[in-house]
């Protein structure tokens, strides 16, 4: 197996710890006879910004039709037909919903929608084509779940674009339509699992079963850890 690095996911605010854990990965996967190089998708640095307006956008358009009649949760004190539309909306949607509802109604909206949501699809198959490209050469690309291992639940509620960084690493495959799996690949120093990536042709989920089953084996890492 040919396996490619894509060193637009290796790079600064990966925890440390997390790399390390890639990198000895990458060793034992040399070690059992797979090829690995490193590879560069230019295209991936915009992924994170494509996503956050291209998700929001569709998620604007799809809840629009969320008003409390047809279904989903309904405000029954309201008077009227329109505050019952407003109230179900309010109380129905968290706060996470609202912003992406609330950017995504901008984006759509006129004379931001060439600007905004366009140029995003653009980009967008530009990533396809970055991907589409390195499986000419490889039969499968890995890289980190996430670029830290888990945080208390709640810790960063209030910082949205420190939650949304930490899809970094999954964004660009959700976004190009690719079979995708997670498997551990160890723990950090706190005894928390750190997860690999390996990342698929559109199509070849064979593939990406055969390399994470063999990396699970070599890797060694079963059951819970003792926290």
């Amino acid at each position: 197996m040919r396996i490619g690095v894509p060193k637009e996911l290796m790079v600064e605010g990966i925890d440390r710890e997390v790399k390390e854990a890639v990198y000895r990965i990458i060793k034992l996967a040399e070690d059992i006879g797979g090829i690995v190089e490193e590879i560069s998708l230019p295209s991936l640095e915009y992924a994170l910004s494509v996503y956050y307006i291209i998700a929001p956008s569709e998620a604007s358009s799809n809840l629009s039709r969320f008003d409390g009649v047809r279904y989903g949760y309904r405000n029954m004190e309201a008077e009227s037909l329109r505050e019952m539309y407003r109230r179900s909306r309010v109380e129905g949607f968290g706060d996470e919903v609202k912003r992406r509802i609330i950017i995504g109604t901008y984006c759509l909206s006129a004379g931001y929608y060439d600007e905004y949501y366009e140029k995003a699809q653009r980009v967008r198959t530009l990533i396809i084509g970055d991907f589409k490209k390195a499986f000419e050469k490889f039969d499968v690309l890995i890289s980190p779940t996430s670029p830290t291992t888990a945080f208390k639940i709640g810790e960063k509620i209030e910082d949205p674009l420190t939650m949304y960084l930490s899809d970094i690493c999954t964004i660009p495959v959700n976004l190009a339509g690719l079979p995708a799996i997670s498997i551990p690949a160890g723990l950090s120093g706190s005894k928390l699992p750190i997860g690999l990536q390996i990342i698929g042709n559109v199509l070849r989920e064979d593939n990406v079963l055969k390399v994470a089953y063999s990396l699970e084996k070599v890797i060694g890492f079963t059951g819970r850890p003792g926290l």
